[in-house]
């Protein structure tokens, strides 16, 4: 008898187990969940309030920042799917949230995918943010990131409609509106992309626009970010290019309220007066030894075209092992000198108090990492 309940048991199991595989085959829904770690230790030294000082820190995010998602589709038919991201920045020194008062502060979108391309609704990334990488030895991060310490784009923006059309040629086309939400326009508090990326053979360049207004759409922001890379067998050389018409009086404050991505005048050091702008420029290349051992270099440098002439350039190097295809270890060691008043300092992939030094004004800032990045 026993054995015959055991029999029964199992043709259960197996029939349940079947009906959990034809719901799926129809279906066609997915959910994953994924993440990245990453830690290093730092030394950055810099004269600050007078001295000279130097900064012993175990920080976060140095390569990618550290964080925890989901993201999901559901088969729809005839070519149609939902999609949607949820996405989450922490620090993994002290288990934190990035920012306290919002769980999702780095994606939370929901969109339909179709044939002739892709709509979301939500908290999204920018293309200039999604793309920057592509365009920098660093990956647009790490101390050694001049393009990143400099240029300063924005990242994500709230309320975010986007268009992300299919794959044509190798060539794809974002288009994104923020809705402002400001009473009887549609123009306040709005913001505005259009981006393009393309894959040619070796060669990869994408290029892209911000436009955001501020409250009472009396006046406006503008980025401008074009470049790329290209591949010729052992590694890439890569190119960038980063325009924006708010002036930095001192540092890489900006006239854009992160998180939130608005325009937002009363936050960050800036003034905007119309043929003032700060121009990027990025020159760096990386070299393959093998498919696991990379080395890299660049130069990168800040032009002020206001008064103040707050100009910067670095010189930084990096090296890359990839210990298995979802842990690297890496390390950095780059030179940052500013001009007059500037301020420009080393960060990373996200900010984390504590783990950087702001030099004093036309002060040079030194800075080593060693760290250990983890894709899960």
């Amino acid at each position: 008898m026993k054995n015959a309940n055991y029999k029964n048991i199992a043709l259960l199991t197996m029939a349940a187990a079947g009906l959990a595989g034809v719901g799926q085959v129809h279906a066609q829904s997915s959910l994953t969940l994924y993440g990245i770690l990453d830690e290093f230790a730092g030394y950055q030294s810099a004269k600050v309030g007078g001295k000279s000082t130097s900064l012993y820190v175990l920080g976060n995010n140095g390569e990618l920042t550290s964080r925890w998602g989901l993201r999901g589709t559901e088969d729809l038919g005839d070519g149609y799917k939902t999609t949607f991201a949820l996405e989450s920045g922490f620090d993994p020194g002290t288990g934190k949230q990035q920012n306290s008062y919002r769980l999702f502060d780095r994606q939370a979108w929901v969109g339909i995918s179709a044939p002739y391309g892709e709509v979301r609704f939500g908290r999204q990334n920018t293309p200039m943010f999604g793309w920057s990488g592509n365009m920098d030895a660093f990956g647009a991060a790490t101390y050694g990131s001049g393009y990143n310490n400099f240029a300063n784009w924005l990242a994500r923006v709230d309320n975010d409609i986007s268009y992300i059309s299919p794959k044509l040629a190798n060539t794809q086309v974002e288009l994104h509106y923020s809705v402002g939400g400001q009473p009887g326009t549609l123009a306040g508090n709005a913001v505005y992309q259009a981006g393009v990326q393309t894959t040619q053979g070796p060669v990869y360049f994408a290029a892209a626009y911000l436009n955001a207004a501020n409250a009472t759409n009396t006046n406006r922001v503008q980025e401008i970010m074009a470049g790329g890379n290209y591949d010729y067998g052992h590694g890439r050389v890569y190119i960038a290019f980063f325009r924006a018409n708010e002036v930095i009086s001192a540092t890489t404050g900006n006239a854009l309220s992160n998180p939130a991505g608005k325009y937002d005048p009363t936050v960050g050091p800036v003034s905007n007066a119309a043929g003032n702008y700060h121009n990027t420029w990025s020159f760096s290349a990386d070299y393959r030894f093998s498919p696991a051992l990379s080395v890299g270099a660049g130069y990168a440098f800040i032009t002020d075209s206001s008064s103040l002439d707050n100009n910067a350039r670095q010189m930084s190097a990096i090296l890359n092992y990839d210990v298995s295809k979802r842990t690297r270890l890496y390390a950095v060691v780059s030179r940052l000198n500013n001009s007059n008043s500037a301020q420009f300092k080393m960060a990373g992939a996200s900010i984390t108090t504590g783990s950087l030094l702001t030099p004093d004004g036309g002060q040079s800032e030194t800075g080593v990492q060693f760290g250990i990045r983890h894709l899960f």
